[in-house]
């Protein structure tokens, strides 16, 4: 990803982007666990509290974790098809254990129930740094509204409606990264994704009604994150 500085009051930036706190840290966002090495150049780098940091973590381990099992249909480590997830699954029993329990037969298919609120906390953590990394806005309340689906579960009008989402009816903060990849079209696709890698992460961020971030996570799990 090319290197882009933000040129929105620097205040904003004193603050965790996660809880609003005093920052001593800063954040990948996304997390690397979502991503394969080689890491894509300048992945997008938020400030952070050291709690915010570290709490996370767990959650976001999950996450990944879950989602190549799911698509796998497996939890066994060696049908994983990400090195790194192998890695976890193997080296930590107890996670592999947990995501097992949740994985029954219904009606001849593998489903797996996940802990929504792990899910949606690690959604809505993604979402905040995206919104203050690209649209310099800082989202420190709880979103107005969030949705987690699998695309799968997508008809044709709603994949639609989630891949090309309204252009935005103002404009981002002047300065902000969003407002100069749409000038310059950097890094972002004509319907307004920003891929940071492939096959695994792709984002999108808007102020069209408020403050818009939509999420896929390895072309699996769609996430609709919205403050007014």
């Amino acid at each position: 990803m090319k290197q882009i500085r933000s040129y929105g009051d620097e205040r904003t930036l004193a603050f965790c982007a996660f809880c609003g706190g005093e920052t001593g840290t800063r954040d990948h966002c996304p997390s690397r666990i979502f991503l394969d090495e080689p890491y894509p150049e300048n992945l997008p780098v938020v400030p952070a509290c050291s709690t915010c940091n570290s709490s996370f973590s767990v959650d976001e381990e999950y996450l990944a974790c879950l989602l190549s099992c799911v698509i796998v249909g497996s939890t066994i480590p060696e049908t994983l098809p990400r090195a790194k997830i192998r890695r976890i699954m193997s080296d930590k029993p107890s996670l592999r254990t947990r995501i097992e329990r949740a994985c029954f037969v219904s009606d001849g298919t593998i489903v797996f129930k996940p802990e929504h609120e792990r899910v949606v906390s690690v959604l809505t953590k993604l979402a905040k740094g995206h919104a203050l990394y690209e649209l310099h806005e800082q989202c420190i309340d709880p979103p107005d509204d969030i949705f987690v689906v699998p695309l799968t579960l997508f008809d044709n009008t709603q994949r639609d409606i989630f891949e090309r989402p309204e252009l935005p009816e103002i404009w981002p903060e002047v300065g902000s990264r969003m407002m100069q990849r749409l000038v310059e079209g950097t890094d972002i696709t004509l319907d307004g994704w920003i891929i940071v890698q492939p096959e695994r992460y792709r984002y999108n961020a808007s102020v069209s009604r408020g403050i818009d971030i939509r999420i896929v996570i390895q072309e699996y799990l769609a996430g609709y994150i919205h403050w007014d």
